[in-house]
């Protein structure tokens, strides 16, 4: 139960009057620190308060900026730096810096003109000349990439990243002498760059050079043992020279070190295959289609393998698979069609025939033979060879192929609880990343003296009323009717007697905002007993937005809505109806929706509660994952980054998966 209702506590806390009482310069300084340890989310901690302070000032954006673009956070980073200009547009390192994220984000003509302007402020900043000539790379555009290089180069002859990108450059036009030439003298001048040690390697293979690259990537490896991409290439080059076994021991390397790389699982499936080890193939064709279960060529090879240890069920599923994923794949159905005669299945096997001869006819425009084309798609070492040098595998996924969710838990935040706190309590640890007004004039100014409503994300076991020189009996025993009954539902909440503490919520009448707060707190605890019952009959998993098309956009269970549901829908209505500024009674209403599969109308309450309470992170991180699961991946990842910029540090592992763009 506690992974639901338990997993978040929210109370309330007053905001202070940052304008006239927080240090600017210490925030600034204290999120720099942050950030020269790798400390981000820290450091945006700092900064926010530091922007809230004085949102006039650049430096704080600009920080913020950077720590959020080292989050992976390019769409934040852009914003800020974006901020930062319009603050100080004579401040180079911000064109400079957001250059560089809108070529992440693949802007290449506005990094451009980023880097432009910045040249035109420092036109003898070297850095800025190779930052503009990787734009150019990516844009295709080599010689300009090249002048680029030269002119940092002239100002900096030392500078080991240039000559090791203008070399690249040059390689991509074919200079392959002049491009050796400047790899050269990227390892001379920074000996430690494994970069530069692994592109010569890659150079000199292609020059035919073995053992020299084969030396460069040693050296590589005793500079970074651990890195995968190293050992991926060392066994391209002894697959070169014909040593498969080695060339296998490097590929497994790569899987011990990066277990979801699914193209080193599909080279050594090829390279046991070659080798006859069929089970070995087998085993690892499958692993593959764990990571990515769209990889059509997966499905072929391992039909290919099943046919050839006679397990011929086996392999008409998997050519069936993969012609499910593409329908004209004519070797997986003359495959198939030879699968189902040694399985008697004479009708399958000639619809089968029929139908690869009518889509090779169609396709046939040089005069070849259809029935020697029918056999050269059937052999399987012609698409191991087509597979071998053209797929074009990332990680499991297929190249720009949607992500998958399957692949990640990603859970939203749960429902909210109200609940009162005694003032300066040592159990408190307020929440670092926002403070909030939002109950100013609803519930702080009719509570008794040293009392206050404060708001954490907390277990709820950290409730504890003998933290102040009187008892917790005494306390209560000062409390209002209503407060009394608040607090008590609260306290059993902590014991998970959700029956009890709904009894003490549903006793409040609904007459001012501690009987808003109570209703809220009413429908947590009706969610919570729902949950806890469909957990008992084993009827739903954890609650979680997983893999799939949203379709309609109610399940199984929104159709026969049990009654506890039917209560919370009515609980948060009534507190919306009486108070409709309440941010947490919209956010509750949003995870009820979400959890009965109501998609667009959750979006909605979502948004009411983001647009009462700006800083509500909680709220952008649920609608994102919303967002995501229809596919509307741009607004998702833009409220991610509000979710991480307001303390949410999950969105930072969400924005790292889904957000992140694939390097060229």
């Amino acid at each position: 139960m506690k992974k639901h209702l338990s997993a978040v506590l929210f109370f309330l806390i007053l905001v202070i009057n940052l304008q006239s009482q927080v240090n600017y310069r210490y925030f600034v300084n204290a999120g720099r620190i942050e950030l020269s340890e790798d400390r981000n989310t820290e450091a945006i901690r700092n900064f926010n308060i530091a922007i809230q302070a004085k949102p006039e000032q650049f430096e704080a954006w600009f920080f913020r900026g950077i720590a959020k673009f080292n989050l992976n956070d390019y769409a934040g980073s852009l914003i800020d730096f974006s901020e930062t200009i319009r603050l100080h547009p004579l401040y180079a390192r911000a064109y400079h810096y957001r250059g560089i994220v809108n070529d992440r984000l693949s802007n290449y003509y506005d990094a451009k003109a980023d880097f432009s302007k910045a040249l035109e402020i420092d036109p003898y900043n070297a850095d800025l000349y190779v930052a503009a000539g990787a734009t150019d790379m990516h844009l295709n555009n080599f010689d300009a990439a090249i002048r680029n290089y030269d002119m940092a180069l002239l100002i900096y002859p030392k500078y080991s990243s240039a000559w090791l990108n203008r070399g690249i450059a040059k390689r991509m036009l074919n200079q392959n002498e002049e491009a050796l030439h400047d790899l050269n003298k990227a390892v001379f001048h920074d000996h430690f760059d494994v970069e530069a040690w692994v592109k010569r390697g890659i150079l000199k293979s292609e020059l035919n050079d073995f053992s020299g690259a084969l030396e460069d990537l040693g050296q590589a490896l005793k500079l970074d043992k651990h890195n995968p991409a190293i050992y991926f290439q060392r066994a391209h080059i002894y697959l070169q020279q014909g040593d498969t076994i080695t060339a296998l021991k490097d590929f497994e390397q790569v899987n011990i070190l990066e277990p979801r790389n699914a193209l080193t699982y599909y080279n050594r499936a090829l390279l046991h295959a070659i080798r006859k080890e069929l089970p070995e193939a087998q085993a690892l064709y499958k692993e593959v289609i764990l990571i990515n279960p769209s990889n059509i060529y997966s499905y072929f090879n391992l039909g290919v393998i099943e046919f050839e240890l006679e397990q011929y069920r086996e392999a008409e599923q998997n050519f069936s698979k993969a012609i499910e994923l593409f329908p004209g794949f004519v070797g997986a159905i003359i495959n198939r069609s030879l699968v189902r005669q040694k399985m008697n299945d004479r009708k399958g096997a000639d619809s089968d025939h029929q139908n690869a001869m009518a889509i090779v006819e169609g396709l046939t425009q040089r005069g070849e033979d259809p029935e020697q084309l029918l056999t050269k798609y059937a052999d399987s070492g012609y698409f191991k060879k087509i597979i071998a040098l053209e797929a074009d595998f990332v990680s499991g996924n297929l190249a720009n192929q949607r992500p998958q969710f399957r692949s990640i838990d990603i859970k939203p935040f749960g429902m909210m609880v109200l609940a009162f706190q005694p003032e300066k309590s040592p159990a408190i640890k307020s929440k670092k990343n926002q403070y909030s007004d939002l109950m100013t004039g609803l519930v702080n100014g009719v509570l008794p003296d040293g009392l206050q409503i404060v708001w954490q994300c907390e277990p709820l076991d950290i409730i504890d009323f003998q933290t102040i020189s009187e008892s917790k009996a005494e306390v209560m025993q000062k409390l209002p009717y209503e407060y009394q009954q608040l607090t008590q539902g609260v306290l059993e909440l902590t014991r998970d007697n959700h029956s009890r503490a709904y009894g003490f919520f549903k006793s409040i009448p609904l007459a001012d905002a501690i009987g808003c707060a109570a209703k809220v707190n009413e429908a947590a605890v009706l969610y919570a007993i729902e949950e806890n019952r469909l957990l008992e009959e084993q009827y739903v998993r954890s609650v979680t937005i997983s893999q799939g098309g949203p379709g309609k956009e109610q399940n199984s269970r929104t159709n026969s809505v049990n009654m506890n549901l039917n209560q919370a829908f009515e609980a948060i209505r009534q507190s919306i109806e009486k108070n409709p500024k309440q941010p947490f009674a919209h956010y509750n209403h949003g995870n009820l929706l979400l959890q009965s599969g109501v998609f667009h109308p959750a979006i909605d309450a979502y948004s009411e509660a983001i647009a009462l309470e700006p800083s509500f992170g909680e709220g952008y991180y649920n609608r994102a994952l919303i967002l995501l699961f229809l596919g509307e991946n741009q607004l998702a990842c833009s409220d991610l980054s509000k979710a991480g910029e307001n303390g949410i540090e999950e969105a930072y592992v969400v924005i790292r998966k889904y957000c992140s763009p694939q390097q060229p």
